[in-house]
Protein backbone atom coordinates (compact mmCIF):
# COMPACT_ATOMS: atom_id res chain seq x y z
CA UNK A 1 0.00 0.00 0.00
CA UNK A 2 1.15 3.44 -0.85
CA UNK A 3 1.19 6.06 1.88
CA UNK A 4 -0.40 9.40 0.24
CA UNK A 5 2.00 12.04 1.38
CA UNK A 6 0.70 15.43 2.42
CA UNK A 7 2.39 19.04 1.52
CA UNK A 8 2.77 21.36 -1.30
CA UNK A 9 4.24 20.26 -4.76
CA UNK A 10 7.26 22.32 -6.63
CA UNK A 11 4.78 23.79 -9.09
CA UNK A 12 1.64 24.79 -6.88
CA UNK A 13 4.67 26.73 -5.11
CA UNK A 14 5.89 28.53 -8.14
CA UNK A 15 2.26 29.55 -8.99
CA UNK A 16 2.05 31.17 -5.79
CA UNK A 17 5.06 33.16 -6.29
CA UNK A 18 4.19 34.21 -9.68
CA UNK A 19 1.09 35.41 -8.22
CA UNK A 20 2.12 37.08 -5.26
CA UNK A 21 5.43 38.93 -8.16
CA UNK A 22 2.31 40.49 -9.98
CA UNK A 23 0.61 41.39 -6.78
CA UNK A 24 3.77 43.09 -5.41
CA UNK A 25 4.52 44.56 -9.13
CA UNK A 26 1.42 46.19 -9.22
CA UNK A 27 1.08 47.43 -5.86
CA UNK A 28 4.44 48.91 -5.68
CA UNK A 29 4.17 51.84 -7.87
CA UNK A 30 0.75 52.85 -6.80
CA UNK A 31 2.52 53.01 -3.18
CA UNK A 32 5.32 54.99 -4.26
CA UNK A 33 2.76 57.67 -5.85
CA UNK A 34 0.62 57.66 -2.69
CA UNK A 35 3.56 58.58 -0.87
CA UNK A 36 4.62 61.31 -3.14
CA UNK A 37 0.80 62.73 -3.19
CA UNK A 38 1.25 62.87 0.82
CA UNK A 39 4.78 64.74 0.45
CA UNK A 40 3.05 67.37 -1.85
CA UNK A 41 -0.17 68.05 0.03
CA UNK A 42 1.95 68.28 3.44
CA UNK A 43 4.35 70.95 1.50
CA UNK A 44 1.22 72.90 0.01
CA UNK A 45 -0.23 72.72 2.99
CA UNK A 46 2.93 74.37 4.92
CA UNK A 47 2.93 76.62 1.87
CA UNK A 48 -0.92 78.08 2.18
CA UNK A 49 0.28 78.21 6.04
CA UNK A 50 2.96 80.61 5.32
CA UNK A 51 1.26 82.73 3.03
CA UNK A 52 -1.02 83.23 5.91
CA UNK A 53 1.25 84.17 8.49
CA UNK A 54 2.89 86.50 5.79
CA UNK A 55 -0.38 88.28 5.32
CA UNK A 56 -0.73 88.37 9.00
CA UNK A 57 2.61 89.92 9.08
CA UNK A 58 2.22 92.30 6.76
CA UNK A 59 -1.49 93.39 8.45
CA UNK A 60 1.22 94.37 11.16
CA UNK A 61 4.25 95.48 9.64
CA UNK A 62 3.57 96.79 6.34
CA UNK A 63 6.22 94.59 4.81
CA UNK A 64 6.28 90.70 3.93
CA UNK A 65 8.80 88.60 5.90
CA UNK A 66 11.47 86.33 4.18
CA UNK A 67 12.28 82.96 4.85
CA UNK A 68 14.89 80.79 4.77
CA UNK A 69 15.50 77.15 3.91
CA UNK A 70 17.72 75.45 6.31
CA UNK A 71 17.22 74.34 9.89
CA UNK A 72 19.18 77.47 11.17
CA UNK A 73 17.02 79.49 9.80
CA UNK A 74 15.53 82.37 12.59
CA UNK A 75 11.81 82.24 12.39
CA UNK A 76 8.96 83.13 14.72
CA UNK A 77 7.40 80.95 16.60
CA UNK A 78 4.88 78.65 14.51
CA UNK A 79 6.58 79.08 11.29
CA UNK A 80 7.67 76.25 9.21
CA UNK A 81 10.16 76.25 6.29
CA UNK A 82 9.98 72.23 5.39
CA UNK A 83 7.51 70.07 5.07
CA UNK A 84 6.91 66.93 7.27
CA UNK A 85 7.21 66.65 10.76
CA UNK A 86 10.98 67.59 12.08
CA UNK A 87 13.55 68.63 9.44
CA UNK A 88 15.69 65.50 9.23
CA UNK A 89 12.89 64.08 7.45
CA UNK A 90 11.33 66.45 5.63
CA UNK A 91 10.85 65.77 1.60
CA UNK A 92 10.37 69.55 0.56
CA UNK A 93 12.20 73.04 1.75
CA UNK A 94 10.02 75.34 1.59
CA UNK A 95 11.22 79.34 1.29
CA UNK A 96 9.59 82.88 0.87
CA UNK A 97 11.62 85.51 -0.64
CA UNK A 98 10.65 88.69 -3.17
CA UNK A 99 7.55 88.07 -5.73
CA UNK A 100 6.92 90.20 -8.85
CA UNK A 101 7.40 93.62 -7.51
CA UNK A 102 11.05 92.11 -6.74
CA UNK A 103 10.66 94.09 -3.34
CA UNK A 104 9.70 92.24 0.15
CA UNK A 105 7.67 94.74 1.66
CA UNK A 106 5.51 94.58 -1.76
CA UNK A 107 4.99 91.05 -2.50
CA UNK A 108 6.59 87.31 -2.19
CA UNK A 109 6.64 84.18 -3.53
CA UNK A 110 6.34 80.60 -1.81
CA UNK A 111 8.93 78.19 -3.08
CA UNK A 112 8.12 74.47 -2.00
CA UNK A 113 11.36 72.77 -3.64
CA UNK A 114 11.83 68.76 -3.10
CA UNK A 115 15.28 68.24 -0.32
CA UNK A 116 16.35 65.56 1.40
CA UNK A 117 16.58 62.96 -1.58
CA UNK A 118 12.74 63.51 -2.64
CA UNK A 119 11.62 63.63 -6.09
CA UNK A 120 8.68 64.61 -7.33
CA UNK A 121 8.35 64.00 -11.25
CA UNK A 122 4.92 64.93 -11.53
CA UNK A 123 5.27 68.34 -9.71
CA UNK A 124 9.05 69.17 -8.86
CA UNK A 125 9.07 72.71 -7.34
CA UNK A 126 5.99 74.38 -6.33
CA UNK A 127 5.21 77.89 -6.35
CA UNK A 128 2.57 80.27 -4.41
CA UNK A 129 2.96 83.95 -5.01
CA UNK A 130 0.80 87.18 -2.88
CA UNK A 131 -1.85 87.50 -5.40
CA UNK A 132 -2.81 83.69 -5.11
CA UNK A 133 -1.12 82.27 -8.63
CA UNK A 134 0.01 78.56 -7.75
CA UNK A 135 2.11 76.73 -10.25
CA UNK A 136 1.95 74.14 -11.62
CA UNK A 137 -1.70 74.62 -11.26
CA UNK A 138 -2.62 70.83 -11.79
CA UNK A 139 -0.29 70.26 -8.88
CA UNK A 140 -2.55 72.16 -6.49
Amino acid sequence: MYKKTRGFTLVELMVVVVILGILLGIAVPFYGDYMRKAARAQAKSVALDLAQMEERFFTNNTTYRVVASGSGASLPTGWQNYSGSDFASRKYDVTVAAGATGDIATSFTITATPANGFTDPTCGTMTLDSRGTKSPATCW
